[in-house]
């Protein structure tokens, strides 16, 4: 068992977002991304499905220019090959969990 405290591992910087990867193998990622306002991840395209699930804070994903305004408790799932970003309204953070 692996036990990961989201609490002691959130980070936060003036300079841009902080990504932790938290579990990585062959065919998963856990990643942990935490925004101040107004920082985003910028567009790019992953060759896994991927799944946002908002912790805390709010802000928008966008999928091939759709955007979805999202907030605590929010999840989004995107397939691979789409294009998709991420941007932060407030402080927040983001578990991404990409798979095969």
């Amino acid at each position: 068992m692996q036990h990961l405290d989201l609490n002691k591992l959130k980070e936060f910087a003036a300079t841009g977002l902080v990504k932790k990867e938290l579990v990585v193998t062959d065919n998963f990622k856990l990643l942990l991304i935490c925004f101040e306002p107004g920082q985003a991840v910028n567009p790019c395209v992953m060759s896994r499905n991927t799944a946002f699930y908002i912790i805390e804070g709010k802000g928008v994903v966008i999928e091939e220019g759709d955007a979805a305004e999202v907030s605590k408790g929010s999840m989004i799932l995107i397939e691979p090959e789409i294009e998709r970003q991420i941007k932060a309204e407030s402080k927040m953070i983001v578990l991404a969990i990409q798979y095969s």
